[in-house]
């Protein structure tokens, strides 16, 4: 596999999730342009930019869990310099894009782009500090290219817009807590102090347990106010179809078997708006 491919994360199926995150909060809006498809690819650039970025401050950690040896690799043999440039120079271009639609696509990006080195970078690394990464990852992957793919395509203040993007950031959150199960051994051996490091695996699940409930009810009421019960009830049952695979034992098991389920879910989500006007 290309070093290239390593550090942006683009192997199958992740290629498919980030374009989830960038542009299935635009489905909410009202319409279709040509400032949609550049705050969408301002979106997505900006997700691959923040895993170099990630790549790039993890050696360590991705050093000494199994399944990310692969990502610390690539990024010895690009060389940690020309990633952390990769990562700046396609930020850059993500504010760019935004640039040429409004300064609150500019907004939206910048936002992301302060989470994510507060998340990476010392001497702040969220990613180290308990629920602060989570949650932060949370809002930077999920809600804010949401928010800003739906005010690009004309979306404007909605309780139940509001109630299904929030629930989805908490999804998020908790999906993340499961899935840096597998990573606890290598993120302990690195010092980041993330909630299973912290408090164990045990409590960390617990929390992931409530955030995902939580997200739940969010996501199926906003969809409830919005499309009424029965799209509801399809949209919970599609993004909570992860809960099935929420505990897998290795990082290569979630990629493999986690993340097209998730995917999945996103897709639906996207579509329900589409179909619900029909």
């Amino acid at each position: 596999m290309s070093p290239l491919i390593s550090i942006h994360r683009l192997e199958h199926p992740l290629g498919m999730h980030y374009a989830c995150c960038a542009a299935w909060g635009a489905s909410y809006g009202t319409k279709f342009d040509l400032a949609v498809v550049l705050v969408v690819l301002a979106n997505f650039v900006m997700i691959v930019a923040a895993n170099v970025l990630n790549a790039y401050a993890d050696v360590r950690n991705d050093l000494a869990t199994a399944g990310k040896r692969r990502v610390a690799t690539a990024v010895l043999e690009v060389g940690d310099h020309r990633v952390l440039q990769l990562a700046i120079i396609e930020m850059i271009v993500a504010l760019a894009l935004a640039a040429a639609v409004s300064w609150r696509a500019v907004a939206g990006i910048g936002l992301m782009i302060l989470l994510y080195l507060a998340y990476n970078l010392e001497p702040v690394r969220l990613k180290r500090r308990g629920y602060a990464g989570p949650v932060v990852m949370g809002v930077a992957a999920w809600l804010l290219p949401s928010v800003t793919a739906y005010a690009a395509a004309g979306g404007r203040a909605n309780p139940a817009v509001w109630l299904v993007f929030t629930g989805v950031t908490a999804l998020a959150v908790g999906r993340g807590l499961w899935w840096a199960v597998p990573d606890r051994e290598g993120d302990a051996a690195a010092g980041s102090i993330t909630p299973t490091v912290r408090d164990g695996v045990r409590h960390a699940v617990d929390a992931a347990t409530q955030f995902t409930v939580a997200g739940l009810l969010l996501v199926g009421g906003g969809l409830w106010l919005r499309f009424g019960l029965d799209w509801a009830i399809v949209g919970v049952t599609a993004i909570g179809a992860f809960l099935l695979v929420r505990r897998l034992p290795t990082t290569r098991q979630m990629l493999r078997y986690g993340f097209p389920i998730a995917v999945g879910g996103t897709v639906v989500l996207a579509a329900i708006p589409l179909l619900a006007q029909r």
